[in-house]
């Protein structure tokens, strides 16, 4: 059974990603644009990621959490991208997706 927790991070790659294809700059993007753009890209390999594991603890948290960084540090992306990238972020916080990572951490050690 798959982690429900790689579902939150799916949905919220999706919104991200959505936004940043209706922008101006990516709208003439073809499919192989898209694995050549560093940011759609790494969301791209995100998702390779995500599809590959049963457990969101599997992963590391910065691995979920650079594409979402990456577009709140990117000088290419409009204000309301990089809301929705921290809108994203805050989420992963609230739902304790990091801290049940750091409790495994701690449990396993």
């Amino acid at each position: 059974m798959v982690d429900k927790n790689i579902y939150i991070v799916q949905g919220e790659i999706s919104v991200v990603v959505a936004a940043i294809k209706r922008n101006s700059r990516w709208s003439t993007h073809t499919p192989l644009d898209e694995e050549q753009d560093p940011l759609l890209g790494s969301f791209s390999h995100l998702k390779e990621t995500l599809n590959n594991i049963k457990d969101l603890s599997d992963v590391e948290p910065n691995v979920f959490l650079r594409p979402f960084l990456e577009v709140v540090r990117s000088e290419d992306t409009t204000g309301p991208i990089t809301g929705l990238a921290l809108t994203s972020v805050n989420k992963f916080l609230s739902y304790g997706l990091i801290g049940t990572f750091l409790l495994c951490l701690r449990n396993n050690a």
